[in-house]
């Protein structure tokens, strides 16, 4: 899974500054076989949430995210 976690903090790095603007964060916990664990909040992250999730299955074909 080291190429899902490149990827995943590939596209947390990329939508950071987004997140950062809503005063939320974002950080990823940890991968264990098909799930990642993200830890995120903030004043928006209920919308972001479902953009990250997307992002990442897209680049990642059957990753469960676990949202913390």
């Amino acid at each position: 899974m080291d190429n899902a976690q490149n990827i995943i903090t590939q596209l947390m790095n990329y939508m950071y500054p987004l997140i950062k603007a809503h005063k939320g964060f974002i950080e990823l916990g940890e991968i264990k076989e098909n799930r990642a664990v993200i830890y995120c909040g903030g004043q928006c992250i209920d919308c972001s949430k479902k953009c990250i999730e997307d992002a990442i299955k897209e680049k990642v074909p059957g990753i469960e995210i676990i949202f913390l």
